[in-house]
């Protein structure tokens, strides 16, 4: 997994302590530097940057496609409302469950905020798992984008049900195998998008990137990448999790969200990991036995998805915890 991190960029120990320590003096040696944690689901970046947070009198910036959602906190892992009172949070609870942010929107928000704390004399820390967030981010990403278009959006998903979902996805691995690697096979949502902005601007979504790239991040980042070994330590943290998740009281949230959203197939915010198998479990679909079981299932995916996405980039210092 990391073995292919050069020894230059990487640390490893065997406490949290002694990375948190690693780390800490790292950022207090580059002070220019924007820091931004991430890493898999599960493997403690939260709790680092909070720490690190305090010390350098940081706020942080939460890089997460599902904290971002009103009323989605247990499902999520967003910070407490005790953590928050002890550092200012952003980039929390910005949507209603049924709206969406891309990512163009939301890397302009990110780098708007980074300029508003700077010019109040504090620092920005991000911190997150949600990979195209933190790759536009990292590598400045502009958007040659196109907004949605309902009318060809249907048509294309008419297309895709009409050719199948697979066949779809093979088609992007023709066209833009970079991409392809980035999208799940059953991820209908991600591969009608492929589709909608190859019709609207004639380029795949590779190529739409390098032309973003061109104008490079507007900020000098310092992005550190936490994460475990053996791959087993993680998984166990990941089955931690969902227990907890649930003993925190997950159905009930989940229920006090329906309440008020009454149609959750419409909500986007429904779909995340962990609340749509909560969901099944409400409608009488699977015991909530089996909801937490495929929960933990799907989001050990999300960290190996997450893991892959972390290996291929070269500008990211590895924060090993070893047990």
């Amino acid at each position: 997994m990391p073995a292919g991190v050069p020894s230059g960029m990487r640390y490893e120990a065997d406490s949290f302590s002694a990375l948190h320590e690693f780390l800490k003096g790292k950022l207090e040696e580059d002070r220019v530097s924007i820091p931004v944690i991430t890493g898999p689901t599960a493997s403690g970046k939260s709790a680092m940057a909070m720490q690190i947070a305090e010390e350098l009198d940081a706020e942080m910036i939460s890089c997460d496609a599902m904290q971002v959602y009103r009323g989605f906190d247990i499902g999520s892992a967003k910070a407490s409302k005790e953590d928050q009172k002890r550092i200012l949070h952003h980039m929390l609870d910005i949507l209603d469950p049924c709206e969406t942010i891309s990512v163009a929107a939301f890397t302009e928000e990110v780098t708007r905020l980074i300029g508003d704390i700077q010019k109040r004399g504090r620092r920005p820390l991000i911190c997150g798992g949600s990979v195209q967030y933190i790759s536009a981010l990292l590598d400045g990403l502009v958007f040659a984008d196109a907004p949605p278009d309902p009318d060809l959006r249907r048509e294309i998903q008419e297309e895709i049900e009409e050719r199948g979902l697979f066949e779809s996805w093979q088609k992007i691995e023709r066209l833009d195998p970079e991409a392809a690697g980035r999208i799940a096979q059953s991820d209908i949502r991600r591969i009608s998008r492929f589709f909608e902005l190859y019709r609207q601007t004639g380029k795949t979504k590779s190529q739409l990137n390098e032309l973003s790239r061109r104008e490079g991040p507007q900020y000098p980042f310092s992005a550190f990448w936490l994460d475990w070994a053996p791959r087993q330590a993680l998984y166990d943290r990941i089955n931690q999790r969902v227990n907890v998740m649930y003993e925190a009281g997950l159905l009930d949230e989940l229920r006090g969200l329906l309440a008020e959203h009454p149609d959750p197939d419409a909500c986007p915010a429904f779909r995340g990991i962990g609340y749509r198998e909560a969901l099944a479990h409400v409608r009488g679909l699977m015991t909530e036995e089996e909801a937490r079981m495929e929960t933990a299932q799907a989001t050990r995916r999300y960290a190996k998805r997450q893991q892959t996405w972390l290996r291929r980039r070269e500008d990211l210092f590895l924060l090993l915890h070893r047990t």
